[in-house]
């Protein structure tokens, strides 16, 4: 068949064109399909590092509070089998039984507790005493010589005594630095399987459709979402195998039960453990279907629109060309051109108008979820950096050009703020509520600098500063600045209140997380500086001052009368507590740090026995302010007193709630008649009372919140007080008077609810008042 020159022409014409829309085609969607499928791998195995980071955290928390009670001198005699006689070994029981139920009552991670030791052959829990021989627990002396100091053992079942509990294990040898053959005990806490899965599935959406879990490093299952699966041992399937002799993380692509699933691991460096992720693909890559089937329809769009093109329009275009052609070779032979053959061209016409507005359609489309996905994409940046996953500013600039964010290479302030609203804010309006304090804060942070903020949910967002220039200090006071305009704007214009937490100044953008955390520490300062403020880090780091941390430990006490309603003891510790600071010369700085800090520390008290501070703290106003307003040290003591006078009230109220009980009543009074027994516990009142330890220890903390430990060393501290004020007694002679049957004990006892030694308390009461020292 012969071929018009024309026809060569559209034919070339046309594969270049097809050629083009091919080549486009495929990068666009190399381009844009697969980077968001290599930023979903990014965010899955990101959400694994957390889930690491996680676990970690607080798993060394955990360590770190026992090797804490470890340290207990109670601790140290069990483990030795040190006792003078049975009279201080059945003393130094109770006291670390004692411990052990604070402990567990503080710890509420802990399920169950163990303490072991090899000299005597006595395991202690926190329900029973036994040995050795006669218990369930034999299995914790195989430890004594393991390698390494601590060891978490995967799930396996332990008895409490009621039922069997999948637990894991933490064992901690003792001393905690100690090499086999030179321990002496072993201590074990348990952790409940379900309390480490909710650490998982904490991380994860509610709508999370895969599977994430833990595995040893011999591929035994340590935590499941599908509970039959405990105690499983998986090594031999084939891509358990492949993660358990991967690297340190990975992400790779393995059909599991016939289904094609994307596998992704990550290794804990803290346990050696191996945390799984196992995503259907059809979910994994849910989110990416819209786009890539909507460039499939545009790409097939423009084959066809090429099509037409080439040989419909181009063809009535060349025609005159081709007749033109024909009759001057001779060869042109026109065409019959009919009346259905005319409709079928405006037909064509018709339709190529149709595939172009199509076309047209499918772009703004495509348009739209870009923009859609830029919101989250701006979360997930800035999440990043606030949480250390991206540190280096060259690496995290394309994503923040990409999601319309701009930042500066150096110097960065981080605020956390949280909305409030007189009468509440309705759930439904809090998001809308957040977006626009995001809005607020980015408008004005970005008319000379540079910004961002999200939304963290919960009517709290974080706003990260940047600045072209300066130094730490300078660009902290900036950041201020710009957010009580901030706050100013919101208050005025939105009718909110707004607390801010600003965080420390920073140069580096890996540096970013310490202001981050620092922005919420400071943010736990609303209670007492108000809920339309700005608390920096800087107006609440202690201070580097020894004598500002023995007033500090004083506040126990302040605390205990304050839990007590004592509002009498109370005032007479508050005045002492002054007179000290006084006497010690503290800065008017230091004065008002530790007035802020008493006041925080009672309203923590108050509000962990179940009573609401928000009233009384909109009936004092802004305490920061008046704080920092006082003239003198007598100020700033009626200030504080006026508050803790408030939560007294507060207080007394709730007791009265209560009622009135005439065992609590009758064994008050016994402790205060009978204070100087040694041997007085609670299996003492028991006995007395004929009544369970379990029901007065509940008596203790329902009507004199607190427990009977802390009770009976307040009568005796207070008792100790009035005795050393006569010197020719001596300080043994008072410890035995007070029912301590050792002076080392009651010495670290005295200190640790005064602040001082009984010598100096001794020395202090002896000498005169000194003059009122004024704030400026």
């Amino acid at each position: 068949m012969r071929i018009s020159v024309t026809g060569r022409i559209m034919v070339i014409y046309g594969g270049v064109l097809l050629l083009i829309i091919s080549l486009s085609f495929f990068l666009s969607y190399k381009g844009t399909v697969g980077g968001l499928e290599r930023q979903l791998q990014k965010t899955n195995m990101a959400l694994l590092k957390q889930i690491d980071q996680k676990i970690a955290t607080e798993f060394q928390q955990m360590e770190k509070n026992l090797l804490q009670l470890a340290n207990e001198l109670e601790f140290v005699y069990f483990m030795n089998d040190s006792y003078r006689d049975s009279g201080q070994k059945n003393t130094n029981f109770y006291a670390l039984s004692s411990k052990l139920s604070a402990f567990m009552n503080n710890n509420l991670q802990f399920s169950s507790f163990l303490v072991y030791s090899d000299v005597s052959g006595k395991i202690l829990t926190e329900k029973l005493y036994t040995d050795k021989t006669t218990s369930e627990n034999q299995w914790i002396t195989e430890y004594l010589d393991m390698p390494v100091y601590f060891q978490w053992l995967p799930t396996h079942k332990i008895w409490d005594g009621h039922d069997n509990r999948d637990v894991v294990t933490l064992i901690r040898s003792y001393p905690a630095l100690s090499a086999p053959g030179y321990r002496k005990g072993l201590i074990a806490a348990n952790i409940d399987e379900d309390v480490l899965y909710q650490m998982i599935h904490g991380i994860y959406e509610d709508d999370f459709q895969g599977h994430t879990f833990i595995v040893d490093k011999h591929g035994e299952v340590i935590t499941h979402d599908d509970k039959t699966k405990l105690y499983s041992r998986m090594k031999e399937l084939p891509y358990i195998q492949k993660v358990l002799s991967g690297n340190e993380s990975g992400s790779f692509v393995a059909e599991i039960d016939q289904v094609k699933q994307t596998v992704s691991y990550k290794a804990s460096s803290y346990t050696d453990w191996k945390i799984v992720s196992i995503v259907p693909e059809s979910q994994m890559y849910k989110p990416l279907i819209v786009t890539r089937n909507l460039m499939i329809a545009v790409a097939a769009g423009m084959f066809l629109m090429a099509f037409i093109i080439v040989f419909f329009i181009n063809r009535r275009t060349f025609r005159p060309i081709d007749r033109l052609i024909g009759k001057l070779s001779g060869t042109y032979r026109p065409a019959a051109d009919t009346g259905r053959g005319f409709k079928m061209q405006a037909q064509g016409v018709s339709y190529l108008e149709t595939i172009f507005d199509q076309m047209f359609m499918d772009r703004e489309q495509l348009e739209k979820q870009l923009r859609d996905s830029k919101p989250m994409l701006k979360w997930r940046t800035v999440m990043d950096i606030l949480i250390g996953y991206r540190s280096e500013y060259a690496l995290v600039q394309p994503h923040l050009e990409f999601a319309g964010l701009r930042l500066f290479p150096s110097w960065y302030v981080v605020c956390t703020a949280e909305i409030s609203k007189e009468g509440g804010i309705d759930p439904k309006d809090e998001a809308l509520y957040t977006y626009a304090l995001c809005n607020v804060a980015e408008e004005i942070i970005n008319m000379e600098n540079a910004g961002v903020a999200i939304d963290l949910g919960s009517g709290r967002a974080v706003i990260l500063f940047s600045f072209p220039e300066g130094e730490e200090e300078q660009n902290h006071l900036r950041a201020a600045a710009l957010l009580e305009q901030i706050l100013d704007v919101m208050r005025k214009q939105i009718g909110l209140t707004v607390a801010a937490g600003l965080g420390g100044g920073y140069r580096e953008l890996k540096d970013v997380p310490l202001s981050y955390g620092e922005s919420q520490q400071a943010l736990q300062y609303r209670m007492v500086a108000g809920r339309d403020s700005v608390i920096s880090i800087m107006d609440i780091r202690s201070p580097d001052n020894q004598d500002y941390y023995r007033i500090v430990q004083r506040f126990d006490s302040i605390v205990d009368a304050l839990k007590q309603a004592d509002s009498g003891r109370g005032d007479a510790l508050l005045k002492e507590i002054y007179e000290e600071a006084v006497k010690r010369n503290l800065s008017p700085d230091l004065l008002r740090q530790f007035s802020f800090e008493l006041v925080m520390r009672s309203m923590q008290a108050v509000e962990s026995i179940g009573i609401n501070t928000g009233e009384t703290l909109a009936e004092i106003g802004n305490l920061y302010e008046r704080i920092n307003r006082c003239e003198n040290w007598w100020e700033a003591e009626q200030v504080v007193g006026s508050v803790l006078y408030r939560l007294v009230e507060k207080i007394e109220i709730r007791k009265s709630q209560r009622g009135k009980n005439d065992n609590i009543d009758k064994i008050l009074h016994f402790v205060k008649e009978n204070y100087r027994d040694s041997g007085l516990s609670l299996d003492s009142l028991a006995d007395e009372f004929h009544l369970s330890r379990t029901y007065i220890s509940r008596l203790f903390k329902e009507h004199v919140e607190d427990n009977f430990i802390d009770y009976l060393i307040r009568i005796r501290i207070e008792a100790a007080k009035k005795l050393l004020k006569d010197k020719s007694i001596k300080i043994n002679d008072i410890s035995d008077a007070v029912g301590y049957t050792y002076s080392r004990s009651f010495t670290r006892t005295f200190k640790k609810y005064t602040g001082l030694t009984p010598t100096e308390f001794r020395d202090q009461a002896s000498d005169g008042a000194e003059p009122e020292q004024p704030l400026e």
